[in-house]
C-alpha cells in the first residue's frame, strides 16, 4: 500500500504540472452531449471566444442548443478532413454510461481528436467549479494528509484497491482508469457482512422510493421505516410506494424534510429529481432535521444517506443515535471530493467498532458508497 500511495503522489504531481501548463482549446470545437453539461460548455466556450460548430448526440431530439446545431454522430455535415482535426469534447458527466463506450461511438463516426469532460474541466476548473467529486488537482495537494491516511481505513482488500483506484482515476482524468460498477445491489452488496434480518431502516434522501423498492426484494424482514425526502415532486411518488410497503412494515413514516446537522430551515434547489439538494442559491426553503432530534425511540439498525453532499453534517446530527444503537451505515461518499476519506474517518473517530467497506455502483466514480458494519 505504501508503494501505491507513492505512485498516487507521483500521478498527482503530474496532474498539477499538466494543469498549470495546459494550452487553451483551438478557436473552434465540437461537443458530444446535448444535455445540461453541453449547454454550460457552449456558454463557457462562447464567452472565451471559441466557436462551437455543433453538438453531436445520438439520442437527443433537439435540433439546436443555445443556437448551436445538434447533429447525429453519422451526420454528413463535416468532411473527413475536418473530423480528423476539429477537437470533440465529451460534454457528459453522469453515472449512466461508460465514457469509453461514448468515445468509441464518436471515433467510429470518424472523429479523431476526442477529449473527455474530465480533461476539459481540468482546463476550465475555475470557471466550471466543483461537480460532485470532480475538482482541480490542486485540491488533493492541499488534502494530501487526509487522503493518504484514508487508505488505512478499509477492512478488505477490495475496498483498499477501490479507494486507490478512485484516486488514480481522479488524478489521471483518464476514463481508462475508471473503476467498473460493482455487480452487487447498491446498499445491499452480497460480499460484505449482511445487515440484520429484522430491519429498522432510515432512508435519508428517499427520492421516489427507489431504495425502498430494492429493500423489498431483499431477504429481510422490514420491521420499521423512516423515510426523509424534502423535494415536493419526489414526495408524491414516494408516498404511494411507502403506503404499499407499509402493509408489511409498521411503522412506516415519511418525513417531508431534509436531514442536516441540526433542526433548521435551509434554502433548497427543488425539482432536480435525484439531484435536488440543499443550496445557498436554492429556489425554495425546506425544513431540515437532525436525526437525533426526531427519531427518539426509533432504534434503527440501518441508516442510508444519499443527500447530495449533506452527508457529513447529517452524520454529525445523528451521532447520539448512532452511538446508542450502532446501526449499519450505507453513506454516499461521492458528492464532495473529500468525503471519500472524511466520512469514514469521522465515523471511525467515534470508536464504535465498525468495519469499513467501499463499493462503487455506477460508472465514472458515481454512487460510491461507504458501508460501515458494526462488529
Amino acid at each position: 500500500m505504501i508503494n501505491y500511495i507513492s505512485k498516487l503522489e507521483d500521478l498527482l504531481s503530474h496532474a498539477i504540472s499538466e494543469s498549470a501548463k495546459s494550452a487553451p482549446f483551438p478557436n473552434e470545437i465540437v461537443l458530444y452531449g446535448a444535455g445540461s453539461i453541453g449547454r454550460e460548455c457552449i456558454l463557457l466556450l462562447q464567452s472565451k471566444g471559441v466557436l462551437v460548430r455543433a453538438v453531436i448526440d445520438a439520442k437527443s431530439a433537439l435540433r439546436q442548443l443555445e443556437g448551436v446545431p445538434v447533429l447525429h454522430p453519422e451526420d454528413l455535415s463535416f468532411s473527413a478532413e475536418e473530423k480528423a482535426v476539429i477537437p470533440v469534447v465529451i460534454s457528459i458527466f453522469n453515472h449512466q454510461i461508460s465514457m469509453l463506450d461514448v468515445q468509441a461511438v464518436i471515433e467510429s463516426a470518424g472523429w479523431g481528436n476526442v477529449t473527455g469532460f474530465l480533461q476539459f474541466h481540468r482546463q476550465y476548473a475555475a470557471d466550471i467549479g466543483d461537480r460532485y467529486w470532480l475538482t482541480a488537482p490542486s485540491f488533493y495537494n492541499l488534502q494530501r494528509q487526509g487522503w493518504r491516511e484514508g487508505s488505512e481505513l478499509w477492512h478488505d482488500d477490495e475496498s483498499s484497491r477501490l479507494y486507490c483506484d478512485i484516486l488514480k482515476f481522479r488524478f489521471t482524468a483518464d476514463y481508462q482508469d475508471a473503476p467498473l460498477p460493482h455487480p452487487g445491489v447498491q446498499y445491499f452488496p452480497g460480499d460484505i457482512p449482511s445487515w440484520r434480518k429484522n430491519l429498522r431502516f432510515v432512508d435519508c434522501g428517499a427520492f421516489d422510493g427507489d431504495t425502498l423498492e430494492i429493500l423489498t426484494r431483499q431477504d429481510l424482514q422490514i420491521d420499521a421505516i423512516a423515510a426523509f425526502e424534502p423535494d415536493g415532486a419526489n414526495l408524491e411518488i414516494l408516498s404511494k410506494k411507502l403506503k404499499a410497503i407499509g402493509a408489511s412494515a409498521r411503522p412506516a413514516a415519511l418525513w417531508p424534510c431534509g436531514v442536516h446537522s441540526s433542526t433548521t430551515q435551509l434554502r433548497f434547489s427543488s425539482g432536480q429529481g435525484a439531484g435536488s439538494a440543499i443550496s445557498a442559491s436554492g429556489d425554495t426553503v425546506v425544513q431540515c432535521v437532525s436525526l437525533d432530534d426526531v427519531l427518539v425511540g426509533f432504534q434503527p439498525n440501518l441508516i442510508k444517506m444519499d443527500i447530495e453532499g449533506a452527508e457529513y453534517g447529517a452524520l454529525l446530527g445523528a451521532r447520539k443515535l448512532i452511538e446508542t444503537h450502532r446501526p449499519g451505515l450505507a453513506i454516499c461518499v461521492y458528492h464532495h471530493p473529500a468525503h471519500l476519506w472524511e466520512i469514514p474517518a469521522l465515523v471511525k473517530s467515534w470508536n464504535l467498532d465498525y468495519s469499513f467497506f467501499l463499493r462503487v455502483h455506477y460508472y465514472n466514480g458515481f454512487d460510491l458508497v461507504m458501508y460501515a458494519v458494526p462488529s
